[in-house]
């Protein structure tokens, strides 16, 4: 990672200057994103922007190694690239800080020198984890099929903390490959086509359109292959302790 220049290297006026300024800015964060229900870490295998970049909101960033591929990451913030803090071939946990975007140009510096100091607060900083994906089961839960797989909630900002479906682009008993759209989520950015990272078919959406459901929260599930949807649906069923939801029209 690229480290924060040190007071003590600055010039006497420099440091006092960019404390100064640092008082005075804040900063946006880039974070590690969960691109799969199953991901808890990502390896960045490159960076598509370097320090002092102008970025605009949907420019893709980077490129983060998951436990499913290596997928294009875009940036939900406007901003000048500050500071990166997870180099090419270092790994970070999902929700973590990996970059710093200044407001302007002018304070690229004092972004730097103030680090994770600067971060918007209340909005940006995900330090505690909170855009991980969590597992939520329990002793009683049944035992979860070999053969299902789960459509979850992905955090499509950082600041994201649940999302809205608003159409369903499956229904129930569509055949779902590797890449394909299968719903489109309201966060708290903008709408966005949320693709599947599992093939199979959809044997039960557990969110029906208008619903919304919790970052990391499973919103359909996919069986394997047609034999397998009964029981993966009544299983989805029993997992989640309600009826069947809707499927979409």
């Amino acid at each position: 990672a690229t480290p924060a220049p040190s007071m003590a290297n600055l010039g006497a006026a420099d440091a006092v200057e960019i404390e100064r300024k640092r008082l005075d800015v804040h900063a946006n964060e880039i974070f590690m994103p969960a691109l799969s229900s199953t991901m808890t870490e990502g390896k960045i295998v490159q960076w598509l922007k370097k320090e002092g970049d102008r970025i605009e909101a949907g420019d893709i960033v980077m490129i983060v190694e998951s436990d499913k591929a290596d997928m294009e990451v875009e940036c939900f913030d406007s901003g000048f690239l500050a500071s990166i803090l997870t180099a090419e071939g270092e790994s970070a946990p999902v929700g973590a800080t990996v970059a710093l975007l200044a407001d302007s140009a002018a304070d690229v510096d004092a972004v730097k020198a103030g680090g994770t100091d600067v971060l918007a607060s209340g909005s940006d900083s995900r330090h505690d984890l909170t855009t991980a994906v969590a597992v939520h089961a329990s002793e009683s839960s049944p035992a979860k099929p070999d053969n299902v797989a789960e459509l979850f909630m992905p955090a499509l900002s950082s600041t994201m903390t649940e999302g809205k479906v608003v159409q369903w682009l499956k229904r129930e008993g569509d055949s779902v490959a590797v890449g394909d759209m299968v719903m489109v989520v309201e966060s708290d950015k903008a709408d966005m086509d949320v693709e599947s990272f599992d093939a199979g078919i959809i044997a039960h959406i557990a969110t029906p359109e208008g619903s919304t459901a919790p970052v990391g929260d499973a919103v359909a599930y996919l069986a394997k292959d047609a034999a397998a949807v009964p029981a993966v649906k009544a299983w989805a069923i029993a997992h989640a302790g309600g009826a069947p939801a809707p499927a979409a029209p």
